[in-house]
């Protein structure tokens, strides 16, 4: 299956990468949009402009993984639990992260905070979540838990209450 998606192309649900980037901030803004939206894949190890499987070094394969599950602790909140494995197509070795769609929406990048910390997959890309979005991802939070639930939340994140995002 995942060499069937790789043939198809980056899309709202998977995303290429050769390598790790150096710039953790390139991929956890994907993470985020993931964890936003409906979920998605992002697979390090294949070429994002060509399809081409690259694969990753076999002998740093754990190590990668162990530094993406870190990066992806301690740079989104409220917590994602990404989904990281390891596949090998045509011999080599890719390395798949799943975010599933969160229920602690919105996510974001801690350093920039929510207003301009958080993202969403908009066809093949990664997108700063405006206002209007934001106050949607808020509305539908409330439509599923309801408000006291959503002001505890608020009061834990130390944001604006859900009553004020509401107008």
């Amino acid at each position: 299956m995942l060499a069937d998606e790789i043939k198809a192309g980056e899309s709202t649900n998977i995303e290429f990468k050769v390598e790790v980037p150096k710039k953790s901030e390139k991929y956890i803004k994907s993470v985020i949009a993931f964890a936003n939206t409906a979920g998605g894949k992002i697979v390090i190890g294949v070429d994002d402009e060509t399809h081409e499987i690259v694969g990753v070094d076999k002998n740093e394969v754990f190590k990668i993984m162990d530094g993406i599950t870190n990066t992806i602790s301690d740079m989104c909140y409220p917590q994602i639990f990404p989904n990281i494995g390891v596949d090998t197509i045509d011999g080599k070795s890719v390395v798949v992260i799943e975010i599933y769609p969160g229920a602690s929406r919105p996510y974001y990048i801690k350093s920039l905070g929510k207003e301009a910390g958080t993202y969403i997959r908009v066809s093949g890309t990664s997108r700063p979540a405006d206002e209007a979005i934001l106050k949607d991802i808020y509305n539908y939070l409330h439509s599923i838990v309801g408000q006291e639930q959503i002001e505890v939340m608020d009061r834990v994140m130390g944001s604006t209450s859900a009553k004020e995002n509401k107008e």
